[in-house]
């Protein structure tokens, strides 16, 4: 049922990420633009999932079927949330049964050191249209430390969160385990979810595993005509890692991975419709070679993937990768090129390439420039699943897209900024599409021949003052050009094409401060109300809020969610929370 195989071979590094001990480093030698939420931005923004987090990144559209992230589609620069490589450490947990899964990762904001968000293609990580990296806390000094949190708020909302780490020479531990349950905000729209999360390691050695359960009232996720649908999903995870670097330049990193996840979906709550489980695993191996001015890299990957369900059925397949990159370093100028062969039991052989320009002309200010090639197959959902308003086509072709783009970043002092523009080509795009008449409600899969995008992404801002914390201004702009035959489209041609941000934090007095983020969001596209008639996405302002005391043990904060209690939606019909308060306190011993 199950792939796995022991790697010899050495494979490629991602352009930004490598595993490093038991944390994923954005390294030195970086070519590309890499977005950013550290450690202080979790502290200090009104945020208690990694669903808010991503929320507040240019380029990201987070759309949430229900609060908490009970189910969060992220996508990037006007492309699907299937087409996302999400990573945990650099752990792949992708779900290839839809991508409403991907995100069932048991991760509290508690334990994230930082989440990274690489936008655009990346053939080095095989990224369709962008990926997102969740970094944990490193664990230094030796002791031990033990942070709990309890939040409760409107609509019975309940979410202690415990975390450990623990540190002794090389050895080290870093867990959590939470429980976070609402009443909801709307008619079946209550939920409860439990993480629980354990990372431990030893020199180059590093094992990490969760486990996730989770039960959500589903009211409209997948049509408005059933607004008592269920969802329950169960996941669990583990991964072991080792890398090693020798003096004389060579360098080994390894790694193995497993995840299952299990979901039961009721049209109507309380009678059960189809049932899913998927197995993936998955074993990497990589090994380089370095000095000052150059580094050489290459290596295998092998991928398997298998689903049994009521309405998919039972299928296999396996994916193999091999890949090669050149970097060469001269002054402030750094290049790589690089290609990528990709085998896959389903779909046959295709290839992924990539070159990449970085320069430094001045102290602080970067430039690059970057041209790749990816290419996605669809998953399970898209070939195989049948309801009365889904029909998939077994016949569904992978998709293949080409980006071009030029990005700049500067930091000095206490200012910081960055400028990027894309345009991306892609072909066989997979999309649902259907009729505008209202008595038509079957989506079908389709390839799409054509579908572009284009946009540009700017981030200007001041931190590190006394009084001020952060100031910080985001856009992101994107334009979609694709042709659906008159048809509504479920994904291509729903996007945001308007994102701006307004990020401030400062402090108040003594131990007091206050955190701010207001949002502006246009999305294109339509959807079908609940009344059943077709309605076009309308702009919304949304504004948070977060007020704080804290010295070095203790953190008590009041944060409002969507405090102009604007009406807006995410997804077809699905109704997004209006005002919600909670109340947090924080104990660091």
């Amino acid at each position: 049922m199950f792939f796995l195989s022991i790697l010899l071979a050495v494979s490629l590094l991602l352009d930004e990420v490598s595993v490093t001990g038991h944390r994923a480093e954005v390294e030195s030698d970086n070519m590309r633009l890499v977005m950013t939420l550290n450690a202080e931005d979790v502290q200090l923004l009104p945020v208690k999932t990694v669903a808010d987090l991503l929320q507040y990144l240019p380029g990201i559209d987070v759309r949430q079927r229900g609060a908490s992230g009970v189910q969060m589609d992220p996508s990037v620069r006007g492309g699907s949330a299937k087409q996302v490589k999400v990573l945990l450490n650099g752990i792949d947990m992708t779900d290839p049964q839809t991508e409403h899964y991907s995100m069932d990762i048991p991760i509290d904001p508690l334990v994230i050191e930082r989440i990274e968000v690489l936008q655009g293609t990346n053939y080095a990580i095989d990224a369709f249209s962008g990926a997102i990296n969740i970094v944990t806390k490193a664990v230094t000094g030796d002791g031990v430390q033990v942070t709990g949190q309890m939040t409760a708020g409107e609509y019975g909302l309940a979410h202690p969160v415990m975390a450990v780490r623990a540190h002794k020479n090389e050895w080290y531990v870093n867990s959590s385990a939470s429980y976070n349950r609402s009443d909801g905000y709307d008619h079946n729209t209550d939920y409860q979810i439990v993480n629980a999360f354990v990372q431990t390691g030893y020199q180059g050695l590093d094992i990490q595993a969760g486990a996730q359960f989770k039960d959500a009232g589903a009211n409209s996720f997948y049509t408005t005509k059933y607004p008592d649908q269920f969802d329950a999903t169960r996941m669990a995870f583990g991964s072991i890692a080792y890398q090693h670097r020798w003096q004389s330049g060579w360098a080994v990193h390894t790694h193995a991975y497993y995840r299952t996840h299990y979901d039961r979906y009721e049209l109507v709550r309380g009678t059960p419709l189809n049932r899913h489980w998927t197995h993936t695993a998955g074993v990497h191996a990589e090994g380089s070679w370095s000095n000052e001015w150059s580094k050489t890299m290459a290596g295998v990957e092998v991928r398997n993937e298998y689903i049994r369900s009521t309405n998919i059925g039972i299928h296999n397949r396996t994916q193999l990768r091999y890949f090669a990159e050149q970097r060469f370093f001269w002054r402030g100028l750094s290049a790589a090129v690089g290609a990528a062969g990709i085998w896959n039991t389903q779909f046959g052989h295709d290839w992924s390439l990539g070159a990449n320009i970085g320069y430094e002309p001045i102290a602080g200010l970067h430039l690059f420039a970057n041209v790749n090639r990816a290419i996605r197959v669809p998953t399970f959902t898209d070939l195989y699943y049948h309801a009365a308003t889904q029909q998939a086509d077994s016949l569904t072709k992978p998709e293949k897209a080409l980006q071009v783009e030029l990005s700049a970043q500067y930091s000095k002092g206490h200012w910081f900024a960055s400028v990027a523009g894309y345009y991306r080509w892609g072909k066989d795009i997979i999309d649902w599409i259907k009729a505008p008449d209202q008595e038509v409600i079957v989506w079908r899969s389709t390839n799409n021949s054509r579908v572009n995008a284009a946009g540009v992404e700017a981030t200007v801002g001041v931190q590190g003052y006394e009084w001020i914390k952060r100031i910080e201004l985001s856009y992101a702009f994107c334009d979609v050009q694709a042709d659906a035959g008159g048809m509504m489209s479920l994904y291509v041609l729903d996007y945001l094409r308007h994102k701006a941000t307004l990020r401030i934090e400062h402090r108040i007095y003594k131990g007091f401060g206050a955190s701010w983020a207001l949002s502006f969001r246009q999305r294109e596209g339509t959807y079908t109300s609940r009344e059943g008639t077709v309605e076009h996405y309308h702009p919304v302002w949304l504004l948070d809020g977060s007020v704080y005391w804290h010295n070095e043990f203790l953190k008590v904060s009041v944060d409002a969610k969507n405090m102009a209690d604007q009406r807006y939606y995410d997804f077809s019909g699905v109704l997004q929370p209006r005002h919600w308060v909670s109340a947090t306190v924080q104990f660091t011993l």
